[in-house]
């Protein structure tokens, strides 16, 4: 990815949950980041992909983000929507 431009760089990330409840039902739910790929890696040690991960509306990759703008990855989005169809 060395020589690919950087409008170029595009990356979507999902996450993909499931929960088998006792009755047989499965939930599936599933969360996406939209973003591109840095040009160089950012800060280590917090999320797999978060040092090249700039996502959609954001000038900085994923481990540079606060953590109330980190409640918006593909983890999240797909937790979010787990737990509210488990209430149910």
């Amino acid at each position: 990815m060395k020589n690919v431009k950087y409008e170029d760089r595009t990356a979507r990330f999902a996450c993909v949950l499931t929960a088998i409840l006792e009755n047989g039902e499965k939930i599936i739910c599933k969360g996406i980041t939209e973003g591109k790929i840095a040009m160089e890696k950012g800060t280590m040690g917090k999320l797999t992909f978060g040092p090249v991960l700039i996502p959609k509306g954001f000038d900085r990759v994923m481990n540079d983000l606060t953590e109330e703008e980190l409640g918006h990855t593909h983890r999240q989005k797909a937790w979010k929507e787990l737990l509210e169809r488990l209430e149910k």
